[in-house]
């Protein structure tokens, strides 16, 4: 079946996002109506971060703020925003089983130490 990204997805990486994220589920066999509304929310989050890289490239990390006659720099929200939106995708991610520690599989028996059998 052939997906698409909602409507309110524009920003080009967010798209391209999208489709890896549906191969992927397609490729393990779990895509289904609830790992696809993680995607979509995966997807809203990436086009979010990008639309605050852009303002981040506009204004820069720390941008010149004024409060009548005084004028000092002030870091740029964007940044702290961007930050947040990463550890989000990242759980989302992980509800995905689409992280590199969700492939680690334990397949050694755990040994135990001469302390621990005394």
């Amino acid at each position: 079946m052939n997906y698409k990204p909602k409507k309110i997805i524009k920003h080009r990486e967010a798209k391209k996002l999208f489709q890896i994220l549906i191969q992927e589920l397609e490729k393990e066999n779990n895509l289904n109506d609830r790992t696809l509304m993680i995607v979509d929310n995966i997807v809203l989050l990436e086009q979010l971060k990008q639309e605050h890289m852009d303002d981040i490239k506009d204004r820069g990390v720390v941008e010149l703020f004024k409060n009548g006659t005084q004028e000092m720099f002030r870091e740029n929200k964007s940044v702290d925003k961007i930050l947040k939106i990463v550890e989000q995708q990242r759980k989302l991610q992980a509800e995905l089983k689409l992280t590199p520690a969700s492939e680690k599989k334990v397949t050694e028996a755990v040994t135990v130490d001469e302390f621990e059998a005394f």
